[in-house]
């Protein structure tokens, strides 16, 4: 074990008190020498004074001894892993006893991709806690104030189905739940349940944002592990083929006027809003892949749900959100949503989904005529879809759908072009079809 910078004055302390013990050389020195000739003046005799030289020798060698047991017991003093205040409690489990350097290849888990100084660092953030077999982690629907850090033990996360329950995974030591708090969704998608003895680390979501700020590497492990999970959860089996395929994109989102903590928020805000009107329409968006887009969202819902669940009552519900988000927000905090549904095959790979009909999905929703029509109206929502949605979703106009509030547009791609469909809600489009 190398030495620390607490090492030098401990062992500059230990031989300065070298001499020290039951006995210091120098006082019992002049003390020998004293009785030497106290003795022979005394006594007059040489017995009296080879016995004083005895004395003499004996206590100095009583000295130096007690001097190497003080130095050997300050050596022992450099076999320490850092400073005293950052030891690891000998019930602590190994996970948090790393000494590499460097993150180690193959890392498999939250946990063994961060850094010694990393893990550190979370520690002094967090609090130890110790779950008994089925105590609740977090709950489905609860409020994601914290994220998890598992240090022993198994969970299982799971779903609720009516009355059933369905497990989607097992986690384990080293391995992160709760998530979503740290990217600001508030509502638990998933219940996590201790089974048997479960050790952890809580890190309230600010304390962990604040983690995530110091540390900006830790960010990429993190998407990493959502897009693990992401692939986990739905396994991509159920959205091969044509599926409907859902993007939207935060208007002026880039803007000088909002700060870093103003695009945080209104990411966040989207996320929440759409989520609240995907069940209404009786779809859990938290269980349909989902891509973050950075200002926007990528969402396919796989063939076996139909297409009209994405737009009924699932649009109005939505559009009310935002009228009633931006009726009380400030101007950075403004919510302007563009969203493009389109529906054809989507193709599965190592990296995520593909296919054309998301690049047309993607052109539809950034096509300048869309964008024109939401700088004229200031509209809170501005939803476009394909020829074949209109035809089939819109114009039987089911539930709150009304296809009299669409108007043709034209979407660019690249030399050619497309019809589209587009409809406004809010800012001046309340009253006229556009």
């Amino acid at each position: 074990m190398g030495l620390n910078r607490w090492v030098p004055p401990l062992r500059r302390r230990a031989a300065s008190q070298a001499g020290a013990g039951p006995v210091n050389a120098k006082v019992m020195t002049s003390v020998t020498l004293g009785a030497v000739v106290l003795g022979y003046a005394l006594d007059g005799s040489g017995t009296a004074a080879l016995s004083g030289a005895l004395v003499f020798f004996a206590f100095p060698a009583v000295a130096v001894t007690n001097a190497i047991v003080q130095y050997l017991r300050a050596d022992t003093l450099h076999e320490t892993s850092g400073p005293p205040s950052m030891a690891v409690h000998p019930s602590q489990p190994a996970v948090a006893a790393a000494s590499a350097e460097d993150v180690p290849r193959g890392a498999t888990t939250f946990w063994d991709a961060l850094t010694p100084l990393e893990r550190q660092d979370l520690i002094a953030r967090g609090d130890r806690h110790l779950y008994r077999g089925e105590d609740v982690l977090c709950r489905e629907g609860g409020l994601a104030g914290e994220v998890v850090v598992i240090l022993s033990g198994w969970t299982r996360v799971w779903v609720r189905e009516g009355a059933e329950q369905r497990i989607i995974a097992f986690r384990g030591a080293g391995e992160l739940v709760g998530e979503r708090a740290a990217l600001m969704i508030r509502d638990r998608s998933a219940t996590v349940t201790a089974d048997g003895d479960v050790q952890a680390l809580r890190i309230d979501a600010p304390d962990f944002g604040a983690f995530l700020d110091a540390h900006p590497r830790v960010r990429g492990v993190l998407e990493q592990q959502v897009y693990r999970r992401q692939i986990e959860k739905h396994d991509f089996g159920d959205v091969q083929g044509n599926c409907s395929i859902l993007i939207t994109d935060i208007t002026s989102f880039s803007s000088p006027a909002r700060t870093d903590a103003d695009r945080e928020y209104v990411l966040g805000a989207m996320y929440d809003l759409m989520g609240e009107a995907f069940t209404a329409s009786g779809l859990d968006l938290g269980r349909l892949y989902q891509e973050d887009r950075g200002d926007g969202a990528l969402v396919i819902v796989p063939p076996t749900t139909p297409t009209d669940r994405v737009v009924d009552p699932m649009l109005a519900h939505l559009a009310a959100a935002l009228r009633r988000h931006n009726r009380r927000a400030a101007e950075a905090t403004r919510l302007q949503l563009r969203a493009a549904l389109h529906v054809g095959p989507v193709q599965r790979g190592p990296k995520g989904v593909s296919g054309i009909s998301i690049i047309t999905t993607r052109r539809m929703v950034d096509a300048p005529a869309v964008k024109r029509r939401v700088a004229e109206t200031g509209a809170d929502l501005a939803f476009v879809t394909s020829d074949f949605v209109f035809d089939t979703v819109i114009t039987p106009a089911p539930g709150l759908v009304d296809p009299g509030r669409y108007s043709r547009v034209r979407v660019r791609l690249k030399e050619a072009s497309l019809p589209a469909w587009l409809m406004l809600e809010g800012g001046g489009s309340q009253l006229r079809a556009v």
